[in-house]
């Protein structure tokens, strides 16, 4: 196929989804020669669809305990850009003047300087303020700079929805693999499509079976309990939401290039709705209008309410979120109210910037939001945006905008630039871009490299076992009590005082946890309780140290353990072995239920049991903590460590993924259930 496309104009064909609109489309198209290659009226429903876009994924990636269904914003961008891209190549097509090699160069030329520059952009900033997602980045350079990212993290079982911790800063750049996968085999096939099919229905027809196809895969490929990442990164699987919007563009387009949809024959229905002596005229356009704003609300509410594993999603929940865009999207280009609240000022300007907040942002926030601190505050998060807008705004000014832009989308341009050439930024941060990648390929001893610079940031990371020691008893040494004290009451001779009842340090101790049946030696450090620990990675890593000061103790931890595993283990382990104590410390990797928690507590049957809580970037850790503190108020031989609670108030014991203890942590760690074990 020598010539089957070519983009007519940059301002329709736009890199991507959460591409900014063109500058040009702010202003009237100056009028050439050829009606072809003229570009048509901006479309002001789409700055604000794209707004609310940006806004929910930026949410979602700050906030994911509240905007939990931010990553709809994704379904949108994909809406969008099945749209544009279809819009722009229709009239092309069916002019015959078309180029794949030319239409090919332009999209690359347009999204291959801003990829480049965010990997460039997102090395600097994690080497220089969080190191530990360097060996993440060197990871995922290659495949985001050759646009197959999404297919590498499927292949690698990498889920969007579980990277907790120490998550790759180019996680997010598998959408623009999507996109560019999408821009090279959407043209070829809808260039067939046109020439097959002369008539609109019948391309209709034929997006729409294509549509049907690619949903019916995601359902089929769907399966409850287990990893969504194949149906969530396939560009097979996500090709239904692109052409829903490539569908909205086959339907309203017109071979005069006139692309507005109208209502006819329904426009000029009306009824008249008596109210008393009111008269309401109820008109299709009145309609048409309150079903797209319940469209939005429906939206904007799901983006805060759905939850990713449900698994309607899988099941045409995409599709039918993808339709709502298109609907909103079809209202939009109407005239009404709709259109013009949609294409405010402030929703114009995030539109313009969508592309490059969406790129800057989450290596961003990544740096700005480390795994170990347990809580944000509101004004942080606050503060976080704005530096995400700035930081947003000189990408866009410096290297996404091309010569001429607008300062500000709705502002005249500032001067000619008929060729929408790019400015010299692009160039320099593409070839930063490629620099950087060439070095990250080199054979470096890396994981050295970043263990240093994350010891230079925090130096607790370089510590040794008896530094760690040291560092914590210097925290622990008690303050001077005071002199003043309330008086004892005179003993009598008859009398003498009763000894104190040895305490264990704990958030609830179990009822009949006994320290008489073992001993703990103080000067050494140790205590001979038979103890048995069922855990995970955490569990595994602090293995070590609770063997030496527990060498009694049967201590199995695993990585990436789920609760209910654990419940099997302790199942099987009771059988053989008849432990003083239990101590269960699972519930990072995914959230038990009510009924594995009971079960727990029946196979200890009546013996001392501990839960730790536990400590992760993850959103069910609150949910499983409470049900921890929930079954020791329900039973007397429960009772709850609060490792969350510790780790919470000291940080510098987690490594930088905010789950694992250092060696500062795992010191702690043992000192804790050592208080929690023997009186103190």
């Amino acid at each position: 196929m020598q010539r089957i496309i070519a983009s007519s104009n940059a301002s329709q064909l736009r890199d991507g989804a959460p591409t900014p609109a063109a500058p040009a489309e702010s202003t009237p198209p100056r009028p050439i020669a050829r009606r072809e290659s003229a570009p048509r009226g901006h479309i002001r429903v789409i700055d604000g669809l794209r707004a609310l876009a940006i806004g929910g994924v930026l949410l979602y990636h700050a906030r994911p305990s509240l905007a939990v269904g931010g990553f709809l914003g994704v379904t949108v961008f994909l809406v969008l850009s099945g749209f544009l891209i279809t819009r722009g190549l229709l009239g092309l097509l069916e002019s015959g003047r078309c180029s794949y090699p030319k239409f090919v160069v332009r999209r690359a030329r347009r999204i291959w300087p801003p990829v480049l520059t965010t990997i460039a952009f997102a090395a600097v900033v994690v080497y220089l303020w969080a190191p530990s997602l360097l060996l993440k980045l060197r990871a995922d350079a290659v495949p985001s700079a050759l646009f197959y990212s999404n297919w590498s993290y499927i292949f690698r079982h990498v889920s969007y929805f579980d990277a907790a911790g120490l998550p790759s800063p180019l996680t997010h750049l598998w959408y623009t693999s999507l996109i560019m996968q999408f821009y090279l085999l959407w043209p070829l096939l809808l260039a067939l499509i046109v020439r097959l099919m002369r008539r609109r229905w019948a391309r209709a027809c034929a997006i729409a079976a294509l549509i049907a196809a690619s949903s019916v895969e995601m359902a089929m490929l769907y399966m409850p309990g287990h990893d969504t990442s194949r149906m969530y990164y396939g560009l097979d699987t996500r090709a239904a939401e692109l052409l829903v919007g490539a569908l909205l563009a086959v339907l309203v387009h017109r071979a005069d290039g006139d692309d507005m949809p109208t209502l006819v024959p329904w426009d000029g229905w009306r009824r008249d709705l008596h109210i008393g002596s009111y008269v309401l005229p109820v008109t299709m356009r009145r309609i048409v209008a309150g079903g797209v704003f319940l469209c939005l609300a429906v939206l904007v509410v799901s983006m805060f309410v759905v939850d990713a594993s449900a698994s309607w999603l899988y099941r045409g929940g995409f599709l039918l979120y993808a339709l709502l865009t298109a609907t909103m999207l079809w209202a939009g280009m109407l005239p009404g109210v709709f259109g013009h609240v949609m294409g405010v000022k402030a929703l114009a300007y995030l539109s313009s910037r969508s592309f490059s907040l969406y790129l800057v942002h989450y290596p961003l926030l990544l740096v700005m939001n480390p795994a170990t601190r347990a809580h944000t505050p509101w004004w942080l998060v606050v503060g976080q945006f704005l530096v995400i807008l700035a930081v947003g705004e000189v990408f866009y000014q410096c290297v996404e905008a091309l010569r001429g832009a607008p300062w500000l989308p709705w502002t005249r341009r500032r001067r000619d630039n008929p060729e929408r050439t790019q400015r010299p930024g692009a160039f320099i941060g593409a070839v930063t871009g490629v620099v950087i990648i060439v070095i990250l390929l080199l054979p470096l001893p890396w994981r050295q490299l970043t263990h240093e610079r994350a010891v230079a940031l925090r130096p607790e990371l370089g510590m040794t076992a008896e530094q760690a020691r040291k560092e914590l008893d210097a925290q622990r040494r008690p303050k001077p009590s005071p002199t003043a004290s309330t008086p004892a009451a005179p003993a009598t001779p008859t009398s003498k005082p009763a000894p104190p009842k040895p305490k264990v340090e704990a958030l609830k101790a179990p009822d009949n946890l006994d320290p008489s049946r073992w001993h703990c030696d103080r000067a050494a450090g140790t205590c001979d309780v038979r103890m048995l620990v069922v855990g995970d990675s955490v569990t595994e890593g602090v293995a070590p140290a609770l063997m030496q000061y527990f060498p009694n103790a049967h201590v199995d931890g695993k990585v990436s353990r789920q609760f209910g595993t654990g419940v099997d283990l302790l199942r099987q382990y009771l059988t053989s072995e008849d432990p003083q104590l239990i101590v269960f410390a699972l519930g990072t990797n995914g959230p038990p239920t009510q009924e594995s928690v009971d079960e727990v507590i029946r196979l200890a049957n009546g013996r001392p049991l501990y839960f730790l809580t536990t400590r992760a970037p993850v959103a069910w850790i609150d949910q499983t903590n409470q049900l921890f503190v929930d079954a020791a108020k329900a039973h007397p031989n429960v009772g709850v460590i609060d490792w969350s609670a510790l780790s919470g108030a000291h940080p510098e014991y987690l490594y930088d993924d905010g789950t694992h203890p250092n060696e500062l942590g795992t010191q702690a760690y043992e000192q804790m259930l050592m208080r929690a074990v023997c009186p103190q």
